[in-house]
């Protein structure tokens, strides 16, 4: 959803852009049809929304650093992060999908969303004690 306070949408390449990209499969390894990924803005429920789509599977989880490379708003602490984080699941189910895919983009939002939301409380709290 756009708009939420302390929280950007990823996307691909350039925010707010409707963008389909298929990745050279000399790049990142796919049976056929091969991987699509696609974002842009839509209306879901009435609310404006950044959608991240992918379809397809990876031979290769770890050539998913190349998709990492063009992915902005990832909320990853460095590059190669996700990449890293897929590899620890890969014997998990969608590990090689879309599925696992945004459920790990979902998990640094998450995180990096919680960090912010800890970071107010904490220095609301010590403002609060430096003013008692």
């Amino acid at each position: 959803k756009q708009g939420v306070d302390d929280f950007a949408p990823a996307y691909i390449f350039d925010s707010g852009s409707t963008i389909e990209w298929t990745p050279s499969a000399e790049k990142l390894s796919s049976t056929a049809p091969g991987i699509k990924l696609a974002c842009g803005p839509e209306q879901f429920m009435g609310q404006d929304v950044s959608v991240l789509e992918m379809d397809g599977t990876f031979d290769n989880i770890s050539e998913l650093v190349y998709v990492e490379s063009v992915l902005q708003n990832s909320q990853t602490k460095f590059y190669g992060e996700m990449t890293q984080a897929m590899l620890k699941l890969a014997d998990s189910p969608g590990s090689n999908n879309g599925t696992g895919l945004m459920q790990t983009i979902a998990a640094f939002a998450i995180r990096n969303l919680y960090e912010k939301k800890a970071a107010k409380a904490k220095n609301a709290a010590a403002v609060a004690a430096a003013s008692a």
